[in-house]
């Protein structure tokens, strides 16, 4: 499931890439903030009905290409690529393409708000607005055009996740080389929509739309949706799909049926049994738009008798 994971993290680096389709608005400011080259510590904390989470990370950005370290990975990612090097110092890299383009969800609305500080740092505001709510807010330094911070919100207004540089130095950085040209990587392509069972993985769901399907080396199918703003991938296999941080997690109960989740830093995982057999949500949604996006897909329940009888005779 960790090689899996890299290989989520990869599709999200690349449709971002994408994003000055976003809106003509925001288009400059994320091309300034591709270019950007700075270092420093990024600090990620989202407010979730099972407590807050949060996290701190070493981002240096230079020459095109974006380092990450955290405790227990460091990542390094450019041009579709990214290679991961593990605790034990071992190195693994994928790169991925994407068929779909982006696209903004007609319900969201970009605006300019008045100009402030972060940091010390005059920056410009940007809000991502859905109706009458202020969904996304983006920072961009002023000087570099590097991204801030940002605050998510839920539908009710409520702050969901805020993403902050708590120490940023523009300008080149030198950080220890992840040889990218030495490494290995596994090469992804999209699969033919037209071979993907839209009862298994709708071509929409509220408003998000399927971008593209992969599949895995795990006997799974991977579909990546978004609205130009959020994303999630969904995992569907015919077995259940374990994933190490939900084993000791309790059910919780969404719309009548149970899910097991776990929240992560600007992320969470769901996972569930259905009648199609097992799935795994990953996303960026905030709460309200996790329940809308589960209440649209496959529901938990019972497998088929066949379906029972394959799993009893070969697991």
């Amino acid at each position: 499931m960790r090689r899996l994971l890299v290989v989520l993290l990869v599709v999200s680096l690349v449709v971002f890439l994408a994003a000055p389709a976003f809106a003509d608005e925001l288009a400059d400011h994320l091309e300034r903030a591709d270019r950007a080259e700075f270092s420093g510590e990024l600090f990620v904390s989202c407010s979730t009905p099972d407590g807050a989470v949060s996290q701190l990370l070493d981002v240096v950005r230079s020459d095109g290409v974006l380092w990450v370290r955290t405790p227990d990975a460091e990542v390094v990612a450019a041009d579709g690529t990214l290679v991961e090097r593990g605790p034990d110092g071992g190195l693994s890299g994928i790169t991925i393409s994407s068929s779909g383009g982006w696209q903004m969800a007609d319900r969201y609305q970009v605006a300019p708000l008045p100009g402030t500080f972060d940091l010390g740092r005059p920056v410009d505001v940007v809000a991502i607005r859905d109706g009458e709510l202020d969904r996304v807010t983006l920072h961009f330094d002023a000087e570099t055009g590097a991204l801030l911070r940002s605050e998510v919100r839920n539908g009710d207004g409520t702050l969901y996740c805020t993403s902050a540089y708590v120490s940023f130095a523009p300008g080149r950085a030198e950080v220890a080389p992840v040889p990218l040209e030495e490494v290995e990587t596994e090469q992804v392509t999209p699969l033919d929509p037209t071979v993907v069972d839209p009862a298994r993985l709708p071509e929409s769901v509220v408003g998000f739309r399927r971008v593209d399907v992969y599949t895995s080396n795990q006997e799974m199918t991977v579909a990546y949706y978004s609205d130009g703003v959020f994303s999630f991938t969904l995992l569907a296999a015919t077995r259940p799909i374990r994933i190490p941080e939900l084993a000791d997690q309790p059910p919780v109960e969404i719309g009548g049926g149970p899910y097991v989740r776990h929240f992560r830093p600007g992320e969470v995982v769901y996972s569930w049994e259905s009648r199609f057999g097992g799935y795994a949500l990953i996303g960026d949604l905030p709460l309200d738009l996790q329940e809308a996006v589960l209440g649209e897909l496959p529901r938990p329940g019972r497998l088929g008798f066949f379906q029972r009888l394959w799993r009893s005779l070969f697991g």
